[in-house]
């Protein structure tokens, strides 16, 4: 907002025109002032002319700002009054008597509140330009503020310009902007990962300029790589004293290292930090930016996804196209329906599985849409060759050989073993979230049903959900969900690898699951009725004796109630036996 020419004058008059001061204005609340004189009017007309400021709005983790005015060459900012000082004064302890009254769990939410404002400028396409620890304010709670923002620019979102204007801080600033002139939000992501350092360290960036050694961030880069991290480390916080602190502490050094990443493509963007930071505090410490999870903006995916024009296909939840982002990955992008608590709840927990969890036969999760998108999506990569299901009943696909087939269902298992040793329960295993690969390897896939199950209990209690045929009955009729329930899943899946049959059919007039089809048939010996007849058994000895002891593991895989079934493991390990040719039927009954 502009002031009045009344106030104008009044501020004027009360200035004195030296760095900062404080008075009371408009329903005495306290403000602080800064003087722009004449060399840096221009910056503060830049700042105005281009909107950022016009456009402001308030946000929980940025200082306000109330207005500004203007007299002849010289200018002044109004802003919120934010009690507690700096962050920088607080590092250094100069607002202590003890010498640092910053704890760590305090300082990392102030890290979480910095990384807040960041992500919020970032998405509106703002580069603060200007990110340290003195242009960072703590209220009475030690709540973070960023302020300083009129060296602020507004660039494209997504995009980075070449400029030769080098404005910042030295010991913050990117390397990439003084070396190639690279202006972007990348930019703000270093200098976040030198504050993380001084938050680790209690030592200011300046301190090293000033004594023109090595600056904050090399030193925490050489450290970490020689694991000699102790000697940065500010002891007084707890690290090596408190296990807990150690973890959190370390797993903060690494998110800054990979902050002050070179190339700037190599860095996270602002909401994967706050992701992470996030994660940190409730326990998760692995950083590895590798397998890194990341916040897509709505505007990459429209592009990967040419606005969303190549249907793969559609679930409960859901539709799924094919992208290709740019750089050169083919992604499968699952773009929910309407914004319902279940729609949320399934986005979530396949979030909070997927991008903790990784195996070679789970679909991986590369990212999510950013929160602050209209629409709730999910980035896989992308699995080419189909699901079980299209290989199996689908007309278009060749068959599938024996062998194949008991591949598909020893990796399945092996997924399976995994998520249960990981305490997850799937939940929805069935033909359709078994997708294939252009070797057949598999990858299981939806995990927006799965539930927990803590190592202390043995079931948890919750509605029945899934494909009804796929459904533990034991399950669908207490409400008691298991890895059993899972086990009873896998058992239909193999009976439609021998069969070839769909997991619901038809027996004369009445609809049967394949699980009772396949018991009827081998409790009265009629085994040749539920063999797929195009995998010619009857030529090839082997490959009977395998399927007739496979059959036998399915039935023991849905057998009633839950306990007499075998546990993942004992199938995967029979599996593996079976294709070895080291089990026969007389050995697993």
């Amino acid at each position: 907002m502009n002031l009045t020419n009344t106030e104008q004058i009044q501020l004027k008059d009360s200035y004195k025109f030296r760095n900062r001061t404080w008075l009371f204005i408009q329903q005495q609340l306290q403000q602080p002032i800064q003087c722009f004189n004449e060399d840096k009017y221009n910056i503060l007309k830049q700042f105005i002319n281009e909107t950022v400021f016009l456009n402001y709005m308030p946000y929980k983790n940025l200082v306000t700002i109330y207005g500004y005015a203007t007299h002849q060459k010289e200018s002044i900012l109004v802003q919120e009054y934010v009690s507690n000082g700096t962050l920088a004064a607080h590092i250094q302890g100069r607002i202590s008597d003890s010498g640092t009254s910053l704890t760590w769990l305090n300082r990392l939410d102030i890290a979480i509140d910095i990384a807040n404002a960041l992500e919020y400028l970032h998405y509106n396409g703002i580069v603060h330009r200007n990110v340290k620890s003195p242009n960072i304010f703590l209220d009475i709670n030690f709540c973070a503020k960023v302020g300083n923002l009129y060296l602020s620019k507004k660039l494209d979102i997504g995009s980075t310009h070449a400029t030769r204007d080098l404005i910042g801080t030295s010991g913050y600033v990117d390397p990439e902007l003084v070396s190639k002139g690279l202006l972007g939000v990348q930019n703000d992501v270093y200098s976040f990962g030198v504050v993380l350092c001084e938050l680790l360290s209690s030592m200011l960036a300046e301190y090293y300029i000033q004594n023109e050694e090595e600056n904050l961030a090399t030193i925490l880069c050489t450290k970490l790589e020689n694991q000699t991290l102790v000697e940065l480390m500010d002891l007084r916080l707890g690290f090596k004293s408190d296990i807990k602190i150690t973890k959190m502490m370390t797993a903060t050094a690494e998110l800054a290292f990979w902050c002050l990443k070179c190339p700037q493509e190599l860095r996270p963007n602002m909401e994967q930090v706050l992701e992470t930071l996030h994660g940190i505090k409730q326990g998760r410490y692995e950083i590895n930016p590798i397998k890194a999870f990341k916040i897509f903006h709505h505007a990459e995916l429209e592009e990967a996804t040419n606005h969303f024009d190549t249907f793969l296909g559609s679930g409960g939840f859901g539709r799924v196209y094919y992208g290709k982002l740019k750089d050169g990955r083919e992604v499968a992008i699952k773009r929910f329906h309407e914004e319902t608590e279940k729609t949320i709840n399934q986005f979530m927990k396949e979030i909070e599985i997927l991008s903790h969890l990784h195996h070679q036969n789970l679909v991986s999760l590369y990212g999510c849409s950013s929160r602050h998108s209209n629409k709730h999506m999910l980035v896989y990569e992308y699995i080419s060759n189909g699901t079980l299901t299209q290989h199996l009943h689908g007309s278009s696909f060749s068959k599938l050989s024996w062998l194949t087939r008991l591949n598909i269902a020893i990796e399945t298992a092996n997924a399976l073993v995994f998520l249960h040793d990981s305490g997850i329960i799937h939940r929805d295993i069935k033909g359709s979230n078994i997708l294939l690969d252009e070797s057949f390897a598999v990858k299981v896939a939806d995990f927006g049903l799965s539930r927990f199950l803590p190592d202390y209990v043995t079931h948890v209690s919750t509605l029945p959900v899934g494909t009804r045929a796929y459904i533990d009955p034991d399950y669908y009729d207490t409400g008691r969900v298991s890895e059993k329930s899972d086990v009873y899943s896998f058992g239909v899946i193999l009976f439609e690898l021998i069969s070839s049959k769909p997991a619901s059919l038809m027996q004369g007039t009445e609809h049967v699951t394949l699980a009772q089809f396949a018991m009827s048939k081998i409790l009265n010996k009629e085994l040749q009725m539920l063999v797929d007849q195009s995998l010619q058994i009857s030529f090839n000895k082997n490959v009977v004796e395998m399927i007739t002891t496979v059959t036998e593991l399915a039935f023991q895989c849905v057998q009633c109630p839950k306990e007499l079934r075998p546990t993942m493991k004992q199938v995967l390990e029979t599996l593996q036996g079976i294709r070895k040719g080291k089990w026969g039927f007389n050995q697993i009954t």
